[in-house]
């Protein structure tokens, strides 16, 4: 039985709408991808909160994703090619991070020095901007590049006033994962493509 995907769902009704209204492909495709990115974004609503909870990290886990959201929006970074994809990568690393959050003592020098490096990534590679949706302005690319900026100062700030060690280990893991996603476009292909590679060669062996 071949399973329905959100990316079908979504062109399917993407098509119609543009058939009723008129649209053009350009305008469509951008329909498409609107939906496909909200019908994901409740899914995850749904069930990011159940998981962290099995997991016994709740609290540590929604900060964390706070967090990613909240820098994300200005600074952009590498997707997933599907959204399953997206989901099972996403709900993995929030997890984990609840879990480290709980267990870390991080060395203040290397706060510090893990700070800086995220300063000069954000300042140099700021904004990753996805195919789907390009920024098509100088202007606008400035505009998100100084914002991301300060959303990253301002989660700094945040974690260094933080008293309770897991929050604020929850705020620094995840921002550094978020800023990490800005130098590793491309790195959701590498992986797959290695775990095919992998499978095929499973079914090679199977076979012999």
């Amino acid at each position: 039985m071949k399973l329905i995907s959100i990316h079908s769902i979504a062109v399917t009704f993407s098509k119609v709408i543009a058939r009723e209204l008129n649209f053009d492909n350009v305008k469509r495709a951008k329909i498409s991808y609107g939906l496909e990115a909200t019908i994901g974004a409740i899914i995850k609503i749904v069930l990011f909160p159940v998981v962290f909870f099995l997991f016994g990290v709740l609290k540590q886990s929604l900060i964390a994703l706070l967090t990613i959201a909240i820098l994300r929006y200005a600074s952009g970074g590498t997707h997933c090619k599907t959204f399953i994809r997206c989901l099972f990568v996403s709900t993995a690393l929030l997890v984990s991070i609840g879990m480290f959050a709980k267990a870390l003592v991080i060395n203040n020098y290397l706060y510090y020095v893990l700070n800086i490096v995220c300063f000069i990534i954000i300042v140099l590679r700021s904004p990753v901007d996805p195919p789907e949706k390009p920024i098509k302005t100088k202007q606008k690319r400035y505009i998100m590049k100084l914002l991301s900026t300060l959303i990253l100062i301002l989660l700094i700030y945040i974690s260094s006033i933080t008293i309770e060690i897991d929050v604020k280990n929850s705020i620094i893991l995840a921002m550094y994962l978020q800023v990490l996603t800005l130098t590793l476009t491309g790195w959701d292909k590498t992986f797959f493509n290695f775990i095919d590679q992998l499978k095929l060669k499973t079914k090679e062996v199977n076979i012999e």
